[in-house]
């Protein structure tokens, strides 16, 4: 069964329907190669006209506190999801901090790569989803805000 409901608030005895304050958008990080060959990372809005991709595997990965991986590229096209933990990357701007709830979109399957670490004290879980689509982007793809 399924169901469906529709609210709407007047207010102040009036016949004036009150709008919704607008939200910030919600943003990915994506991670990718550039023409330098170094990883880089750019902000892109997360919503009908983002990045959207076919997703053909999940896993789920817990990272204990204080672990790092030196400079490595991703191990494939993929969201991360991160839920807990304090996540942290090192790219060619500097550290990007991972925090519980931001996503991440790997596309930095070449170059020097970045490196990972768990900076939190707690454990780091992250949901891994894998794209259909392995062919990596090169650069920017300029939707950012």
């Amino acid at each position: 069964m399924v169901g469906f409901g529709l609210g709407w608030a007047v207010k102040g005895g009036g016949s004036a329907v009150e709008a919704q304050a607008p939200h910030a958008p919600v943003m990915m990080q994506r991670i990718y190669t550039g023409t330098d060959g170094l990883s880089h990372v750019e902000n892109i809005e997360l919503n009908t006209q983002s990045v959207m991709e076919e997703v053909t595997g999940m896993s789920v990965r817990v990272s204990q506190p204080g672990s790092f991986a030196d400079w490595h590229v991703g191990p494939g096209r993929r969201y991360i999801i991160n839920l807990t933990g304090g996540g942290q990357l090192e790219v060619a701007e500097g550290k990007v901090d991972l925090p519980a709830g931001s996503i991440e979109y790997i596309d930095d399957l070449t170059g020097k790569g970045h490196t990972t670490a768990n900076v939190g004290d707690a454990p780091r879980v992250s949901i891994h989803l894998e794209f259909a689509d392995q062919n990596q982007v090169i650069g920017a793809i300029g939707n950012t805000k």
